[in-house]
């Protein structure tokens, strides 16, 4: 395998393999599907899985990794970058956020809902989960996620992303935000959750705490899977 040709996910330092991005992304899709299962979310977790480093597929990230790790070197290749001064300021979470919210947000009400949900968990995966209002005092109430879903294509790299990208990959992920399940099955969550609560309103202090927690379940379920994979 020529590694300078490859999409680089990961780099093992102990023996110098190579983690396809390829490779990554479905093996987070699997192992994410199987923890959400356990709440009938399976679809939910296969898709954050399958695009939450989609942003990987752009060539700055790439020359960035194939920089940090050896495969491009200093003297011999120009696309070598000072990886060192780079780390955490490419941004690769954004773009599949960005898809997903552009594909599920045209799907009315609902949509716009599962939409924020599961792309608020890829734009997180390296950040904690991140405030859809600002609670700054210089930009208190400011749409920090519409801010995030707006970025500019140069900075997420998604159109670049998605012409690279593995074909099975984005198959998948479009056959996946066209499936019903994927706003019923959070849909039937939701409203279970305003079924139980001791005051059955969905503007309950007890229902809203409840509906944070399911978006951090997912929010596990992908993190766990990233870290696992």
């Amino acid at each position: 395998m020529n590694e300078n040709n490859t999409y680089v996910a990961h780099h093992r330092k102990s023996d110098g393999a190579i983690q396809t991005l390829d490779q990554h992304l479905h093996g987070v899709a699997n192992l994410s599907c199987l923890y959400a299962q356990k709440l009938n979310l399976k679809d939910q977790g296969e898709l954050i899985g399958l695009l939450h480093d989609l942003g990987k597929y752009s060539q700055a990230f790439q020359v960035y990794i194939k920089s940090a790790v050896g495969l491009l070197n200093q003297d011999e290749d120009e696309e070598f970058v000072d990886a060192a001064g780079l780390k955490g300021k490419i941004d690769h979470s954004t773009a599949g956020a960005q898809m997903i919210w552009h594909e599920l947000s045209k799907q009315g009400q609902l949509g716009q809902i599962v939409g924020q949900i599961l792309s608020l968990c890829i734009a997180s995966h390296h950040s904690g989960l991140i405030d859809c209002l600002s609670s700054d005092t210089n930009s208190f109430g400011e749409d920090v996620f519409g801010r995030r879903m707006n970025k500019v294509d140069e900075r997420t790299h998604l159109q670049e992303a998605l012409i690279k990208a593995d074909d099975s990959i984005l198959v998948r992920a479009k056959s996946l935000t066209s499936k019903p399940d994927m706003l019923a099955a959070m849909q039937a969550a939701l409203t279970k959750i305003v079924r139980f609560a001791p005051i059955k309103d969905d503007k309950s202090i007890v229902v809203q705490q409840q509906f944070g927690l399911l978006v951090r379940f997912l929010f596990s379920c992908l993190l766990d899977a990233d870290r696992i994979d």
